[in-house]
């Protein structure tokens, strides 16, 4: 079958042939790596913890030492998004890209204004990984991929009266470099106690994106 061409699709059709770009508007862009920002919120996360761990995120990406390692990135463009898990997972900013100071800022203030979704009580890392590795590749390409994980406890289902005295038994930072973490160039950060949060994941960043 063959299609009518009027005038004013042949027009359209013209000009979008001189404008070649628009035919790539919805193609992934290429950056230089694929950060996800997965937190948790299960129960052991009281609503004091939550803002704490909010405002350490905030406060570490408003760094500059963050952007000077993303303008090392080749190319000098970071994909990040944020993603809350418990039980069950959340996007609270979807995928951004981050270049400069005002797309950083931009990110932050998308974060800030979040509230906190209702993903469950229990600590499911097995789900949240599963569920960050299918977010890659999709409005972004290329570069690194990192899953960046904040959690203070391990795979299991427990109510959060079972989360204190803190485990497992073996301690939080020797289970996630058996357990969860992995592939090259891998970090592993403690962060001792809640407070000290901001300056952990700070540093987890300055580590993942340098």
């Amino acid at each position: 079958m063959k299609a009518l061409v009027t005038r004013r699709q042949a027009l359209a059709a013209s000009t979008l042939a001189l404008a070649p770009f628009a035919a790539k508007a919805t193609e992934a862009e290429p950056v230089g790596m694929q950060l996800i920002l997965a937190a948790d919120v299960s129960g052991s996360v009281n609503a004091t913890r939550y803002r704490t761990q909010q405002d350490g995120y905030l406060e570490a990406l408003g760094d500059p030492r963050v952007l000077h390692v993303i303008s090392e990135l080749e190319p000098p463009v970071l994909a990040v998004t944020f993603v809350a898990w418990a039980r069950e997972q959340a996007v609270m900013v979807p995928w951004m890209r981050v270049h400069d100071a005002t797309t950083m800022d931009a990110f932050r203030n998308r974060l800030k204004g979040e509230q906190r979704p209702r993903v469950g009580i229990n600590t499911f890392i097995t789900q949240a990984l599963l569920f960050c590795d299918g977010q890659f590749d999709k409005e972004f390409t290329g570069g690194r991929k990192v899953i960046d994980v904040s959690g203070d406890g391990d795979d299991i289902v427990k109510p959060p009266e079972y989360i204190f005295p803190p485990q497992p038994p073996e301690g939080l930072d020797v289970y996630y470099r058996r357990h969860v973490v992995g592939g090259d160039g891998h970090v592993t950060i403690e962060s001792i106690g809640f407070d000290n949060f901001k300056q952990a994941i700070l540093q987890k960043l300055l580590l993942e994106i340098g």
